[in-house]
């Protein structure tokens, strides 16, 4: 009974094994000239503004979870609705079906009028909470980021790049 599962194991050894050796291989057959601009975060080609770990609303998080819950269920409604049109139910059955599929719309909807009443999808809940608190120095426009392609003249990363370094970054190693 087990033995229908070989072709599965040895598969996913495979598959396991070359993912390995692979990363492997690039690893201890790569080139390893680090230098200063390959050390530094790519970023579509700008120059890096600022901190990487800039933190974000606890808003977005929310927003981003409730929409994968909402979109998992109502995946739940395909699988329901194929069973719905299956030839040879009978009118009873399709009524229960119809009536369980009420159970879960509603149950839905309250979770979605619950997050409404909590204000979760409400941007400027935030934005009052500050204006009451009268901390309004949030409030105050940032100074323009500047990414160093803007007519502003040459793009210094560090003191420490040479002339040696930028050569060997932009030619892969070769004069």
């Amino acid at each position: 009974m087990l033995g229908s599962y070989i072709p599965l194991l040895v598969m996913l050894i495979v598959a396991s094994l070359l993912g390995i050796g692979m990363v492997g291989a690039s690893f201890f057959l790569g080139p390893k000239r680090a230098t200063t601009y390959k050390s530094s975060p790519y970023e579509c080609g700008m120059t890096p503004v600022g901190d990487a770990r800039e933190r974000f609303p606890v808003q977005f998080y929310l927003i981003a979870m409730l929409f994968i819950i909402f979109d998992i269920e109502t995946i739940f409604l395909y699988p329901w609705a194929v069973t719905f049109r299956m030839p040879g139910n009978t009118q009873a059955y399709k009524f229960f079906l119809l009536g369980e599929m009420g159970v879960f719309v509603l149950i839905l909807f309250v979770g979605y009028f619950y997050i409404i009443g909590k204000k979760v999808l409400d941007w400027s809940a935030d934005q009052e909470k500050i204006i009451e608190s009268e901390d309004l120095s949030i409030l105050k426009p940032r100074p323009s980021i500047r990414f160093g392609n803007e007519d502003s003249g040459p793009v210094q990363l560090s003191a420490k790049v040479t002339e040696k370094d930028k050569v060997t970054a932009f030619s892969g190693g070769n004069k």
